[in-house]
Order: C-alpha cells, then sequence, then structure tokens
C-alpha cells in the first residue's frame, strides 16, 4: 500500500474498480466518494455493475485481462492475500483466506481520531 498512498500524495483524485455487488461492504459505493485516507477524491465508475457485465464489456470489446481469471482466481488482489478458489463457491472466497479481512487495505475507511 505504501507506494499507492506516495503516489495519491500528489493527485486530486483516483479511480477504482469496486463494484457494489463485491461484498456487503461495497453494496452502497457512490459512483463519486471522497477518501479520508487519502484525502481526496475517489471515483468508482463501475459501482452499479455486476460482474456478468464487466466480463461482457471485456470479451465484446476483447480487452486484456489477467490469466489469473482463467485459473480459478476469480477476484485478484495482492499475491500474500489472494488464493484460487473451488469452482462454485464464492468468487470473493479467495481473498484473504485465513485471515480476519473482509476488505483490502486499500480501500479502508481513515481510522477515527480517538475523541
Amino acid at each position: 500500500m505504501a507506494p499507492l498512498r506516495q503516489f495519491l500524495r500528489t493527485r486530486s483524485a483516483w479511480v477504482s474498480a469496486i463494484r457494489r455487488d463485491q461484498t456487503p461492504n461495497r453494496a452502497h459505493a457512490g459512483l463519486v466518494e471522497w477518501d479520508r485516507s487519502n484525502g481526496l477524491v475517489k471515483l468508482n465508475p463501475l459501482a452499479a455493475w455486476t460482474t456478468s457485465q464487466v466480463w461482457s464489456y471485456v470479451l465484446k470489446y476483447e480487452l486484456p485481462y489477467n490469466p489469473l481469471h482463467d485459473q480459478g482466481y476469480p477476484s485478484i488482489g495482492c499475491w500474500p492475500c489472494t488464493r484460487a478458489v473451488a469452482a462454485g463457491a464464492d468468487p470473493r472466497s479467495g481473498r484473504w483466506a485465513g485471515r480476519e479481512k473482509t476488505e483490502c487495505g486499500i480501500h479502508l475507511p481513515a481510522p477515527q481520531a480517538a475523541l
């Protein structure tokens, strides 16, 4: 996360691929949000898209995609936090396997200041 945070220090906005159908934590993601952790605007242009819509678009326009998707990795994050998923399992079950996490550190809200 350190390289991303350093990069974002010089930016006023960033674009993510967060979608509402990915997790309960993302169900209310806005198209435009304020990212408190990084102090900038966060754009989520795919927020209202479904997995099916994303793949239809990728295939229709022959967009390049990570080949791990074809090897049982429907949700790809960093190496230590990503595992292949069994056929029919929740697509995000390979994320943070064996960890008590539900969200990547990149998309966590800023910690609340103690009162």
